[in-house]
């Protein structure tokens, strides 16, 4: 058995650079005049703790790219944030911001030559609650932002990234949520903003164009000159590599009178929950008799206008609920088959009173007709919700193989959203199965957004993380070599062939690999960048991460990939800037 002094020699024998590396004492001092003694370190303690581990971060961990930043800032202002971006300008020192740091883009990094950011301390949180919107700043997570709407008799979407995950940050890349069905996507709810650019400038959009910030004048999404907000959030979100946005105000949205007395927190981790104190807010399942059934109620709810969440119930999920543990599940699962997911079609759909019980008894009534049509037949449900409001729940998505990739997420219409999943599903189950954990062809979970004008679909793959990690005693390198192309080959052509818009380009999967398909949009991205960022310090090479990955990893690996990736288009390249080590 290799002992952890031989393990982590294994994986320094990986990197391109020293693991460490000391920035310019004037730089450091420099940003020191900017944000205060207290608010600024390069003390290794302090950097390694920000060379975490998480969601999709393990693909940069397993290549042996994971490096500490050369030091760690704490702004509280967003003049201090512009303050260290240009400083990071000056001395052409790469800078990353982060506040959740949910996905890898925000660390680790591939180089160990950038100043690391931390907006976690910009705690703006103010509630217009006669107009319906809130100004928030990049360090409130959705638990505290979604707590503060309740007791203002409002709510708002929380994300499948869990109630950790940063409101502003999510804002700039997707936004999602089953509540996104009446709420709409990110760019419907973002109102005004204060961006920072990657020279370091202040620019505010919307009603703070002229930079006047206060509450009563951040109602405006739109404003004065150009609408620049496709430019700080470009096709998907930046990702830090178009500056910094740090504070932000949304649209929220009224709820039930007395919010937080009637939506209570209750139980025991793992058996938390929201308890429903009140008849205006209830979950409802049904079970359809076919798949075509389940696809064409999601247009029925759309068309009448009802509910405030519409999604389709995977097995699994059922399967998950009723698990006491991790062995629980596996006896459970293993007596699942292709029968079983082919013949499961359940519908879950919330329904909301928002304005009285009238309105609730009357989508309800609907509801009976849309399930008589269909031969439908409705299940007991418990008056409580896990996940959507507040995250009540544990994450037992993780339980079973702990970790699965999420290689698929994003919006189209509800017609392409079928096709893709079922592309997909079939793919997992004739191509990869083993060596992932059979699926039996189900084909992911989809639930309608905007009333049914689009659809979100997400599908999931379970891999046995041991065999992954270079760490482990158990990795496998062939098995590595099964999961890699699954995740960066596969599914972005499946998405290439149905036109499925993922969200996961730029930070799972390549823009270079996607991007001929979708009108060579990555040129367009190599534009701007030099446009905004000539001296490539904004969080290189995101957004062309997977990119740089699929440089990194052995070449018997994503042959196709790398063949996509030297011919595909491009405008000056950003993806080169090299580390100053």
């Amino acid at each position: 058995m290799p002992n952890i002094i031989e393990k982590q020699a294994k994986l320094a024998q990986l990197r391109k650079h020293p693991l460490w590396w000391d920035m310019p004492e004037d730089a450091y001092k420099e940003m020191e005049a900017v944000v205060g003694s207290d608010s600024i370190s390069k003390e290794k303690t302090v950097r390694a703790a920000y060379v975490g581990r998480g969601y999709a971060r393990e693909l940069i961990w397993y290549s042996g790219q994971a490096y500490p930043p050369c030091c760690v800032v704490q702004p509280k202002t967003t003049e201090q944030v512009a303050g260290i971006v240009k400083v990071c300008n000056k001395y052409k020192i790469p800078f990353v911001p982060c506040s959740s740091q949910w996905a890898y883009n925000a660390n680790p990094r591939f180089r160990p030559d950038m100043v690391q950011i931390d907006l976690q301390y910009m705690l703006t949180q103010e509630f217009d609650r006669k107009n319906l919107y809130a100004k928030v700043g990049t360090g409130i997570r959705y638990g505290q932002f979604c707590q503060a709407c309740f007791e203002h008799d409002a709510y708002f979407i929380n994300t499948g990234g869990g109630s950790a995950s940063c409101v502003v940050a999510n804002h700039t890349v997707w936004g999602c949520s089953p509540l996104n069905y009446r709420m709409g996507n990110s760019e419907k709810r973002t109102l005004s903003v204060t961006w920072v650019t990657p020279e370091g400038d202040i620019v505010r959009t919307g009603s703070w164009a002229g930079r006047d910030v206060t509450m009563e004048n951040g109602f405006m999404g739109d404003g004065y000159g150009p609408n620049i907000n496709g430019v700080w959030r470009g096709h998907v979100g930046w990702f830090g590599a178009m500056g910094i946005v740090t504070e932000m105000t949304v649209k929220i949205f009224p709820f039930i009178e007395d919010t937080a007395k009637k939506m209570v927190p209750e139980g025991v981790s793992p058996e938390s929950t929201i308890a429903f104190k009140t008849d205006r807010v209830a979950w409802q399942n049904f079970k359809l008799p076919t798949r075509k059934a389940l696809e064409d109620v999601m247009y029925e709810f759309g068309d009448a206008e009802i509910g405030a969440a519409v999604t389709k119930v995977p097995v699994f999920w059922r399967v998950i609920a009723k698990m006491k543990d991790k062995e629980d599940f596996w006896e459970r699962w293993s007596g699942i088959t292709k029968d079983d997911i082919d013949n499961f079609h359940m519908c879950r759909a919330l329904f909301v009173g928002y304005t009285n019980s009238e309105q609730m008894a009357y989508e309800k009534r609907v509801l009976e007709d849309i399930i008589k049509e269909y031969k439908a037949e409705a299940t007991r449900t418990k008056p409580s919700d896990e996940s959507w409001f507040k995250n009540a729940d544990v994450s037992g998505m993780w339980s079973m193989t702990n970790g699965y990739s999420s290689c698929e997420a994003g919006q189209e219409s509800l017609r392409c959203t079928y096709e893709t999943g079922k592309a997909l599903g079939k793919r997992l189950e004739e191509k990869y199965t083993p060596p992932f954990m059979a699926e039996f062809g189900d084909p992911g979970w989809f639930q309608s957004n905007d009333l049914g004008h689009n659809s979100y679909l997400e599908f999931l793959v379970y891999m046995n993380v041991d065999k992954c990690d270079p760490m482990s005693d158990d990795y496998d390198p062939v098995y590595m070599s099964q999961m890699i192309p699954w995740y960066f080959e596969e599914t972005p052509e499946i998405d290439a062939t149905t036109g499925f818009l993922d969200f996961f380009p730029a930070s799972c999967h390549g823009i270079l690999y996607q991007g001929p398909y979708y009108h060579d949009y990555q040129v367009w991205t190599d534009r701007f960048k030099e446009e905004f960022d000539p001296r490539t310090v904004s969080n290189p090479p995101a957004p062309f991460d997977p990119e740089m990955i699929t440089e990194m990893l052995p070449p018997f690996m994503l042959t196709r990939s790398r063949r996509w990736l030297r011919t595909a288009k491009r405008g000056k390249s950003m993806i080169l800037g090299k580390a100053s080590v």
